[in-house]
């Protein structure tokens, strides 16, 4: 993918700060890179040598798409830029979460920050393109940013809960083991 992020008129050019990754995606790069499973990496040197891959990964395919798995993730950030064309609801400021797999996106990792390999959550200095065909979600206010990142990372699940549930009526989210 073209991921010089230069937007289109009708593209969305988002700063992102962490990539949720899919965990069977994070789960084989810390395989292939360390031999070990996600909760058993706890130095700063092995989670350099998995940034090291993530990047890797990005710069070779100009987005998140994991070589063995085909399975991206998905991000959050801060809107950076709208493309005049661009068709929407989103304003320069708005904290989204994509609903776009990492592997369809374009993505750029200039240095990896912080790493939570128990959660498959990697915060970064990047970039990333959201097409005018990808769907997001404005994050809430009242919610933790990783809680909703974690709670919005079920492939279709968004969209779906969109689809059933009415207005006044609650949804539950429930999770466990990580």
């Amino acid at each position: 993918i073209d991921n010089t992020m230069e937007i289109y008129d009708n593209e969305v050019l988002i700063d992102v700060k962490t990539l949720n990754v899919d965990s069977a995606s994070f789960t084989e790069i810390v395989k292939r890179v360390l031999n070990k499973k996600p909760s058993e990496v706890t130095t700063q040197e092995e989670m350099d040598k998995i940034g090291d891959k993530m990047k890797e990964i990005v710069a070779n395919a100009g987005k998140h798409k994991n070589p063995w798995t085909g399975s991206g993730g998905m991000l959050l950030g801060t809107v950076e830029e709208i493309g005049p064309n661009y068709v929407g609801d989103l304003k320069v400021g708005d904290k989204i979460a994509t609903l776009v797999s990492l592997s369809l996106t374009p993505l750029v990792i200039e240095e990896i920050l912080e790493m939570r390999p128990a959660i498959d959550q990697v915060d970064i200095k990047g970039q990333a393109i959201l097409f005018q065909s990808g769907i997001y979600a404005k994050l809430p206010d009242d919610m933790e940013e990783g809680l909703a990142l974690s709670a919005l990372d079920v492939a279709g699940a968004p969209a779906q809960a969109a689809k059933l549930v009415q207005s006044g009526q609650k949804v539950l989210v429930i999770g466990g083991g990580g």
